[in-house]
């Protein structure tokens, strides 16, 4: 798998929320509808249907950090879909999946006192503050979260960069790394298990938070964080990935905020 495909969404809802009609986004506002069945376009469809060149097709791929559009819709049938979609019983009425999702959500709450507790998570706010340069790397569909986050320490005038997109390029662009702290966010665990061999080359200290050590080598990263204490790895409602993340890093925020942060004048 392209590890551009875990940034593949988001990429096209930067183009589609941009506000600029351009070739980009006549080709992204064609192709969004089509997404579940992207094997059977081609590119005369969309130069035909969104009335754009052939080589505006070409950048557009290039764009979104694939080399032809062939290798685009491959990534894009791979790509992670946002929330649990694939895993989920649609036909499950509102009820039901309330009541799966309401228990879901209380056992992760337990667990995550126990698995990353108060220590633990000043722990890493400390280290946070130690560094110099953080680079904050996930897949496009945790990108919410992490952006929240980025901006929440503002306050304390702390600047992390948030990487969501073109992984290969931005984590590597210069020979030299100027990342000192790494964090890579992947609560499934496919999306670090795809990403292992770019983590290699990045000269940097390595923390993954994750929900899943089942599907992870370790010894890539300097340091572990599991939310859950389940081993099995299962998480067919994506509650880890939806909530726990988001209750990890407002956890995390108001620890750094409280211990580095300046009282916000009203």
């Amino acid at each position: 798998m392209n590890v551009n495909s875990f940034g593949l969404l988001n990429t096209f809802c930067l183009v589609l929320n941009s506000g600029q009609h351009n070739s980009d986004y006549a080709i992204a506002l064609y192709l969004m509808p089509r997404l579940g069945n992207i094997q059977s376009v081609s590119i005369t469809e969309i130069i035909d249907n969104a009335f754009v060149t052939r080589s505006a097709v070409r950048r557009f791929c290039n764009r979104m950090g694939f080399t032809s559009f062939s290798d685009l819709k491959d990534g894009i049938t791979s790509a992670l879909f946002p929330s649990d979609l694939n895993a989920r019983d649609l036909e499950q009425d509102l009820n039901l999946y309330r009541v799966a999702l309401d228990s879901g959500i209380q056992r992760m709450f337990m667990q995550m006192e126990q698995t990353v507790d108060n220590e633990v998570i000043e722990g890493l706010a400390q280290e946070l503050h130690r560094n110099s340069h953080i680079t904050l790397a996930c897949a496009g569909n945790t990108s919410g979260v992490l952006n929240r986050f980025q901006q929440e320490l503002f306050f304390a005038g702390k600047l992390t960069e948030v990487v969501t997109n073109d992984y290969e390029s931005r984590l590597t662009r210069k020979p030299a790394q100027i990342t000192s702290l790494l964090v890579v966010v992947s609560a499934s665990g496919v999306f670090a298990r795809s990403f292992d061999y770019l983590i290699r080359q990045v000269d940097a200290r390595k923390v993954l938070i994750t929900a899943n050590l089942e599907l992870l080598n370790w010894d890539a990263y300097d340091r572990v964080l599991c939310l859950s204490e389940d081993q099995e790895g299962r998480d067919a409602l994506g509650i880890y990935g939806k909530y726990g993340v988001s209750y990890f890093f407002d956890l995390l925020s108001s620890s750094y905020l409280h211990l580095f942060g300046s009282p916000i004048s009203t």
